[in-house]
């Protein structure tokens, strides 16, 4: 009998002594980031404090090559073209977003964690030549960065001066960036599709969107720099560059629903069911997340929006 005892005493033991460890165990804790620290000494320091304090957003245009790869070069955002170009992407990007869902609502919980601002591009082939290299990108290397090209240029738009410097500034944001490819829809088109590329990492396309193009990407192919926009609206895209891949193909639906108006997109891109159909999921999606695209598009085209963004010329002339 006493052979049965001892090991039923030494269980329970050993339980009460489990049980003790783990009252005195401490509550588990996440390891967190310390907050950034900006220079509140210079107004390029006071925005970015301000974007991060009213959206989690941390914007940065220190160029670190290890950022994505070994191999990716960039040339670096020059530190007079940083804060003209956060003041607009606080108008065309923040702003717009609060607009259409309410104050810091889509705009802080739909936002990539950080956006870093280069001068040119990127080019993942170790030359130094941007040429050929990709203005933006966003969530199929880090889903949490939005890297966005192209200060160096848009410096030069915002502070020329001469008769046409005003068109040509609003050219550079509503019709043809000087810096992205594809150019369409300008700084708007380019912001917008490589936040969609980030939405695309953190929700996926919308679901069935791929169906009815299916057999007609080119999977990699630069087949598309030889088709006309007919050709490509005609098989269900909205631009050619939309044709490599079902990624491409929703970055330029958004791209080009944020350019172009009701009539417009009537006009001459619902042309087929297949293009129907996939914009009927596009702004589902949008609404779903609680982003009317329309209501965004709305938004950046109306007058107030476009006086500001001269204004905001005026301040760097």
């Amino acid at each position: 009998m006493n052979n049965y005892k001892i090991p039923a005493l030494i269980l329970i033991c050993l339980v009460i002594g489990l049980i003790a460890c783990r009252k005195k165990e401490a509550a588990l804790t996440a390891e967190v980031d310390p907050p950034p620290v900006f220079d509140t000494r210079t107004p390029l320091g006071v925005k970015q404090k301000d974007i991060f304090d009213r959206y989690g957003v941390i914007i940065e245009y220190k160029w670190n090559r290890f950022a994505y790869a070994p191999d990716v070069v960039a040339n670096p955002a020059n530190t007079e073209d940083v804060l003209p170009y956060i003041e607009l992407l606080e108008e065309l990007f923040f702003k717009a977003m609060d607009s259409v869902s309410g104050p810091r609502l889509t705009a802080k919980t739909e936002t990539p964690v950080r956006i870093l601002l280069i001068g040119n591009g990127l080019n993942y082939g170790g030359a130094e030549d941007f040429g050929e290299s990709t203005a933006g990108q966003a969530g199929n290397i880090q889903p949490n960065r939005l890297t966005l090209g192209g200060l160096t240029p848009f410096g030069e738009v915002i502070r020329a001066t001469g008769p046409t410097a005003d068109a040509d500034y609003m050219e550079a944001i509503y019709d043809a960036a000087p810096s992205s490819f594809p150019d369409d829809a300008g700084l708007i088109g380019f912001i917008y599709h490589e936040y969609t590329h980030y939405l695309d990492s953190k929700h996926q396309i919308p679901v069935g969107f791929e169906k009815p193009s299916k057999v007609e990407y080119l999977r990699g192919s630069n087949q598309y720099l030889r088709l006309s926009l007919a050709t490509a609206i005609s098989k269900g895209f909205y631009i050619p560059y939309g044709m490599q891949n079902e990624h491409e193909d929703f970055a330029t639906y958004v791209q080009t629903i944020i350019w172009k108006s009701d009539a417009e997109m009537q006009q001459n891109y619902l042309r087929n069911d297949t293009t129907r159909a996939k914009h009927q999921l596009v702004t589902k999606y949008f609404t779903d997340l609680g982003i009317p695209i329309t209501s965004l598009r709305n938004y950046l085209t109306k007058q107030s929006v476009k006086d500001r963004l001269i204004a905001l010329k005026r301040k760097y002339e």
